[in-house]
C-alpha cells in the first residue's frame, strides 16, 4: 500500500533538504544574494510542511455489523478497535501510523451536550422545564434532577417507537447516566483525553459504553505498525445503516474530506436496500468513483465457494446499477486479522482459524482477493491520484532551483566580461528588471480583480441556489413539509391509551425523524454536488487568469538569455508547467477549508411546544371537558382528533419558518466561510507560484553592481564559489529529474 507514494515522499523531502540547504548557504553572502534568496528558504520550508502534512483520508463505511471495524484492524494487523460498538452514538474513528501507540478522545463542549439534550426535549410531555427560563445547562443538579423526573416519567410508547428504543428518550438517559464519569473531562471547549501506551486499550471503554461515547465528537488512534505510511488516515465510521438521519448527516461531512471510500457488504447478508440507498445518496454527492467494495466473507456462511462465487456475482449485478463495472474484492477479514495475530490467539479463536485453513479453496480464494485488494488500494492513493499532488511539489522545488542557477549564471557571466561588456549587461538586465516588475504589478492587480469577479459571481450562484426557486433546496424542502402528512386515525388508539400530550409528541418525533431524513438523503447530496461545481469554478477561472503570465514570462526569458549568454553547466528546461498551477483540492486541505456542516441540523426551539398548546387552547380546553361541558368520551375523543389535527399543522408552520431561516444561515456561512476564504486562498496561492515563477528570472541589480566590483582575490573567492554552487546545483537538478520520471512513470 504504502512502497510507491512513500518512497516518492522521501525523495521529495530529501531534494527539498538538499535546496534549503544550499540556500542556508548562499543567504550567509549577503555581500551578493538578495530578497529572492529569503523568499525560496520560505518556500522550502513550506514545502516540507505540506508534504509531511499531507493526510490521504479513506473512509471505511458500510452498514452495522458488516464487519468494518474488523476490516480496519486487518489492514493494521492487530485488533485495535473496539468491534460491535453501539448504533446510538455516532463516533468516526480515525487511525494512523505512528511512533507511538495511544488514542486521543475528543470529547463535546458542554454547549455542544447541552444543545443535543434541548433538542430532544422538545415537545417532550414529560418536561416541566424552567421557571426562570433558562437555556438548559446538565451541570447544574436541578436541571439534572428535572431531566431525570422527565425521563422516568415518559410512558411505555414513548421509550418503544416502531418496536425499537426511542431514540430522544435513549439519549436523554444514556447523558444522565454518563454524567458523573465525564463531568471532570469536559470543559466549556472541546477537550482531548489521551490513553497511551499500556494504557491504550482503556479507550475502548468510551466505544463500548454508549452513556460514555455519547459524549465524544470522534477518536484518533495513533498505531505503531511499518504496514501502512503515517500520512493516511483511515477511519472506521458508523454504520450506514443508523436510525438516526443525523448519524448519516456526520459521516457525510467526512466523506466531503475524504479521497477514497471502501463500502463494506457482509457475505451473510449481501446488498440489502439501505446499502443501495446510501450508495445512491453517495452517487448525487459526485464522489462514487473513488470507491472500492469489500464483500466481506464468513466462511460459515457458504456451502460451498460455487455458492460464494454466485454471492459475489449478484452483489456486482447489483452495485453495478449504481456504479458501472464496480470494483468488487472478496475476502474475510476476520480471516485476515486472525491470521496476522495467530501467535496470541485464544484457544478458541485458534480453533476457529484452524477450521477456517482447513476450507483450502475457500482461503486460496480469499488471499488471492487480498493481495488484489492491497495492490488496487495502493494503486489508488499513490499512483493515480497523488501523482499530480507530488508532482506539484517537485515543479516548486524545480523552479527554485532554476532560479538559483540563472542566479549563478547571470554573476559568472558578468565576471567573465570586462568593466564595459559588464557596464552594458547590467543596463540590458535593467531593462528586463523593470518590464518585470511591471508584469509582477500586473498579475497582482488581475488576480485582485479576477477574484473580485469570481466571488461576485458566486455571490449570485449561491444566493440563487439556496434561496427560494423552482426545483431548489428550499423550494424541495418546503414542498416536502407542505405535502407531507399524517394519518390522524393512525392515532386514534393512542390517544385513547396514552393521552393527547405523549401522542402529540409521538406525532413530532415522526415528522421530525422524517424530514431529518430527507435532509439528509437529498438535500445535503444536492449541497455536496453544487459545492464540487463551485470548487471546479474557482479553479478553472483563477486558472484561466493565470496563464497568458506564462507566455510574457517565456518571450523574457529568452532575450534574457541572450543578454546574459550560456550559463555554465548544461541547462535544463524552463520548469513548471500550466496544468499543475492549482489543485483546488489539495489547497482546501492545507488551509483546512470545510464546507459548513450538514450535522447543522434545523434546530427547533423548546418554546415551539408552549406555543402549540396555547394556540390550540388545550389548557383550557381540558378544564373545560373536566369541569364544565361533561361531554361524552367519544365526543372528547373527536375534539382530541381535531386539536391533534391542527396541532400538527401549526408545527409544520413553525417548521417551514425554521427552514427558510436554517438556509439563510447556511447560505451565508457557504458564502464567506468556505467560498469567499477559498477565493482568497486560491488567489494567494497562484500569486505565490508566479512570484516564485518571476523571481527565477528576476536579479537585483545592486547586487550585480557589487560583484562587478570585485578584484582579484575576492574575483577569484567569488568564481570558485559560483563553481562549487553549480555542481551543487547540478546534482540537485538530477535528483529532480530522476524523481520527477519516477512521478510520470
Amino acid at each position: 500500500m504504502k512502497e510507491s507514494y512513500n518512497n516518492l515522499k522521501k525523495e521529495l523531502l530529501d531534494i527539498n533538504g538538499a535546496v534549503a540547504s544550499l540556500l542556508s548557504v548562499l543567504r550567509s553572502r549577503t555581500d551578493i544574494t538578495d530578497a529572492r534568496f529569503d523568499d525560496w528558504q520560505k518556500a522550502c520550508t513550506d514545502i516540507h510542511h505540506q508534504i509531511t502534512e499531507e493526510v490521504v483520508r479513506v473512509a471505511v463505511i458500510g452498514p452495522v455489523k458488516s464487519g468494518k471495524s474488523t476490516f480496519v484492524n486487518s489492514l493494521f494487523k492487530g485488533d485495535y478497535l473496539k468491534r460491535g460498538a453501539g448504533v446510538v452514538t455516532s463516533i468516526v474513528t480515525r487511525i494512523r501510523s505512528g511512533e507511538n501507540l495511544k488514542a486521543v478522545l475528543y470529547f463535546k463542549s458542554w454547549d455542544d451536550v447541552n444543545a443535543d439534550i434541548e433538542q430532544a426535549l422538545v415537545m417532550l410531555p414529560s418536561w416541566e422545564g424552567q421557571s426562570d427560563e433558562k437555556s438548559f445547562d446538565i451541570r447544574r443538579e436541578k436541571d439534572r434532577r428535572l431531566l431525570r423526573r422527565a425521563v422516568e416519567g415518559l410512558s411505555d410508547d414513548l421509550l418503544i417507537t416502531d418496536g425499537t428504543r426511542n431514540i430522544n428518550s435513549v439519549l436523554l438517559s444514556l447523558y444522565l447516566k454518563g454524567y458523573d464519569k465525564v463531568s471532570g473531562m469536559i470543559t466549556a471547549d472541546s477537550v482531548t483525553t489521551e490513553f497511551s501506551g499500556e494504557h491504550f486499550a482503556e479507550h475502548q471503554t468510551f466505544v463500548s459504553d454508549d452513556s460514555l461515547a455519547v459524549y465524544l465528537k470522534d477518536i484518533e488512534l495513533e498505531i505503531n505498525n511499518v504496514n501502512i505510511d503515517h500520512s493516511i488516515e483511515i477511519a472506521d465510521c458508523q454504520g450506514s445503516d443508523s436510525p438516526n438521519p443525523l448519524h448519516l448527516a456526520m459521516i457525510q461531512d467526512y466523506l466531503m474530506r475524504t479521497h477514497f471510500i471502501v463500502y463494506v457488504i457482509s457475505s451473510r447478508t449481501g446488498l440489502r436496500e439501505a446499502d443501495i440507498r446510501f450508495l445512491s445518496m453517495i452517487k448525487k454527492m459526485g464522489i462514487i468513483e473513488n470507491i472500492l467494495f469489500v464483500l466481506n466473507i464468513d466462511f460459515s456462511e457458504h456451502e460451498s465457494l460455487n455458492d460464494l462465487k454466485s454471492l459475489i456475482e449478484k452483489v456486482r449485478e447489483e452495485l453495478a446499477l449504481i456504479k458501472p463495472d464496480p470494483d468488487v474484492y472478496s475476502f474475510s477479514a476476520l480471516f485476515n486479522l486472525f491470521s496476522a495475530l495467530s501467535g496470541s490467539l485464544t484457544k478458541r479463536d485458534k480453533l476457529r482459524l484452524g477450521q477456517w485453513k482447513a476450507e483450502k479453496d475457500f482461503v486460496s480464494f480469499a488471499n488471492k482477493e487480498t493481495a488484489r485488494f492491497n495492490s488496487s488500494l495502493k494503486s489508488k492513493l499513490s499512483e493515480e491520484r497523488f501523482r499530480l499532488l507530488l508532482k506539484n511539489h517537485l515543479e516548486r522545488m524545480s523552479v527554485i532551483v532554476f532560479g538559483v542557477e540563472r542566479w549563478v549564471s547571470t554573476n559568472r557571466e558578468l565576471l567573465a566580461k570586462d568593466v564595459n561588456g559588464a557596464s552594458e549587461m547590467i543596463k540590458n538586465m535593467k531593462y528586463h528588471q523593470e518590464r518585470m516588475e511591471q508584469i509582477k504589478t500586473l498579475i497582482k492587480s488581475t488576480l485582485s480583480g479576477a477574484t473580485w469577479d469570481i466571488m461576485k459571481g458566486l455571490k449570485k450562484d449561491i444566493d440563487a441556489f439556496f434561496n427560494y426557486h423552482p426545483g431548489g433546496v428550499l423550494e424541495q424542502t418546503s414542498n416536502f413539509v407542505e405535502q407531507y402528512t399524517i394519518s390522524v386515525e393512525k392515532y386514534r388508539e393512542k390517544i385513547a391509551s396514552s393521552g393527547f400530550f405523549n401522542t402529540l409528541y409521538l406525532v413530532f418525533q415522526e415528522f421530525k425523524q422524517a424530514l431529518d431524513k430527507f435532509m439528509t438523503e437529498t438535500i445535503n447530496p444536492e449541497i455536496a454536488r453544487f459545492s464540487g461545481e463551485v470548487d471546479a469554478r474557482i479553479q478553472e477561472s483563477l486558472e484561466s487568469v493565470a496563464l497568458p503570465f506564462y507566455s510574457m514570462v517565456s518571450d523574457d526569458i529568452a532575450e534574457l538569455k541572450a543578454t546574459i549568454g550560456k550559463p555554465s553547466g548544461k541547462e535544463g528546461k524552463t520548469p513548471g508547467e500550466k496544468e499543475n498551477l492549482l489543485n483546488i483540492n489539495a489547497l482546501k486541505q492545507i488551509t483546512g477549508l470545510s464546507l459548513p456542516l450538514s450535522t447543522a441540523a434545523i434546530r427547533y426551539s423548546a418554546k415551539i411546544k408552549t406555543e402549540t398548546l396555547m394556540r390550540l387552547g388545550i389548557y383550557s380546553a381540558i378544564k373545560l371537558f373536566k369541569k364544565v361541558l361533561k361531554k361524552t368520551q367519544d365526543q372528547e375523543r373527536e375534539e382530541q382528533m381535531r386539536a391533534l389535527a391542527d396541532g400538527f399543522k401549526l408545527i409544520k408552520s413553525e417548521t417551514e419558518k425554521l427552514i427558510v431561516f436554517h438556509f439563510e444561515n447556511y447560505r451565508e456561512n457557504f458564502k464567506f466561510q468556505y467560498a469567499s476564504k477559498l477565493v482568497d486562498a486560491a488567489s494567494k496561492h497562484l500569486h505565490q507560484i508566479l512570484m516564485e515563477r518571476f523571481q527565477s528570472f528576476n536579479t537585483d541589480l545592486r547586487t550585480m553592481e557589487e560583484v562587478m566590483k570585485k578584484k582579484g582575490s575576492d574575483r577569484e573567492e567569488m568564481i570558485n564559489f559560483l563553481d562549487s554552487v553549480s555542481v551543487d546545483v547540478r546534482r540537485i537538478k538530477k535528483s529532480i529529474d530522476k524523481c520527477r520520471a519516477a512521478i510520470e512513470q
